[in-house]
């Protein structure tokens, strides 16, 4: 088996398993790892819109609005109808959500401190670097599609 292949196995089995820790570690909240994102995009953005959302999160608009519908149906977000165009809607957290933020942090931490356990600092750096650079060039293939 080419190298390249074990880098492939290995990615993808960290985003399964971060994706099974985020989902047990969220359950008590009733998030998982696919709603969590849009909590704590909006707690840095709030009013902004539906797509953009979607933009800022990196999934596509029907996703987007599954995982919209399911936080306002829990409580977490709120829609309110934009004054300048009553066809669109502003996305708002509530106050049960901005009292979860705190928690999803903290849990998103002890995962990071997981998977880098044993790790020295110029180690995380050089992880940090490399999947950042891994992630540029999948954005540069999609603006060249």
């Amino acid at each position: 088996m080419e190298k390249r292949n074990f880098l492939n196995k290995y990615i993808a089995m960290i985003y399964r398993a971060s994706q099974g820790y985020l989902d047990e570690a969220l359950k008590k909240y009733e998030l998982s790892s696919g709603t969590y994102p849009f909590i704590l995009t909006l707690y840095e953005d709030e009013g902004i819109n539906q797509k953009v959302l979607s933009d800022r999160v990196k999934v596509d608009k029907a996703l987007s609005a599954r995982a919209i519908k399911r936080l306002i149906e829990l409580g977490y977000v709120e829609k309110i109808i934009n004054n300048k165009d009553a066809r669109a809607y502003k996305l708002y957290l509530t106050q049960k959500a901005k009292v979860v933020v705190p928690k999803i942090r903290e849990i998103l931490d002890d995962w990071l401190q997981i998977i880098t356990d044993g790790l020295t600092e110029k180690e995380k750096e050089t992880a940090e670097y490399l999947l950042e650079n891994m992630y540029m060039n999948i954005k540069a293939l999609k603006v060249k599609d």
